[in-house]
C-alpha cells in the first residue's frame, strides 16, 4: 500500500481516537505513536482529506475541526475511498 495512505489512516484513527481535529495533535502524535514526522501544511493537508470524506468537518481557523465519525465509521469511509486495509497502521 502506498505510504501516504498509510499515514491518512494513522492520522485518521489518531484523530476519530481522540476526537480533535488539528493539525498541531495530527503532527503530535504521529510523532509519539509512529515517529513520524510531519509539517503543519501536511497535517491541515490530511485534515482536508477528512474532510473530504466527511470524517471531520471544515476549517475553523486557530480552533479544532468537529470530529463528525467515530473509528469504524471512518475506516467504512476511508475503504472504498482509497482501498486497501486498515487494520493496524504500522509503527515507523
Amino acid at each position: 500500500m502506498d505510504e501516504t495512505l498509510d499515514l491518512l489512516y494513522a492520522a485518521t484513527k489518531l484523530v476519530t481516537e481522540k476526537r480533535h481535529g488539528s493539525p498541531a495533535m495530527v503532527r503530535r502524535c504521529l510523532r509519539q505513536d509512529y515517529n513520524v514526522h510531519v509539517t503543519y501544511a501536511t497535517a491541515n493537508h490530511l485534515l482536508d482529506q477528512m474532510q473530504t470524506l466527511g470524517i471531520v468537518g471544515p476549517s475553523k481557523g486557530a480552533l479544532a475541526r468537529d470530529v463528525l465519525m467515530d473509528y469504524e465509521q471512518a475506516t467504512a469511509k476511508l475503504l472504498p475511498a482509497h482501498g486497501g486495509s486498515w487494520g493496524n497502521p504500522k509503527a515507523a
